[in-house]
């Protein structure tokens, strides 16, 4: 998906379709999610019913840092480029997020908003 598309029923349905034309003999096709609606309608459902059980589609919580390393990587985005920008138009913000993303990742380590938070022991 490129800059700017949106996620849509038949996207995720034609990604779901290929994994599964790719891996005629996978028991199971393993799909781990936000929570966008796309995912869960009941066109998608409807479309996908075929499948039975060998679809199977993990949710992750709503918001999940931990679990979804994309939303560090949002956060980390939104902290560096978009919050205060001066830009005028989309296209000229778009350049600025995909150079920070360049800049990003040519790094040997994550930026420490990327960094997986260390677990606390209860005391």
């Amino acid at each position: 998906m490129g800059a700017g598309e949106k996620k849509t029923n038949a996207l995720f349905i034609a990604l779901v379709r290929a994994v599964d034309a790719a891996y005629p003999r996978a028991k199971r096709l393993h799909f781990i999610l936000d929570n966008a609606a796309t995912y869960s309608s009941k066109k998608t459902q409807k479309a996908l019913e075929s499948l039975g059980e060998r679809l199977v589609l993990h949710f992750l919580p709503p918001y999940c840092p931990e679990g979804n390393r994309i939303e560090r990587l949002w956060w980390d985005v939104h902290a560096n480029v978009t919050r205060n920008h001066r830009c005028k138009k989309m296209e000229a913000l778009m350049a600025e997020v995909d150079a920070y993303l360049d800049v990003r990742n040519t790094q040997k380590t994550a930026s420490p908003s990327l960094r997986v938070a260390p677990t606390r022991r209860a005391a």
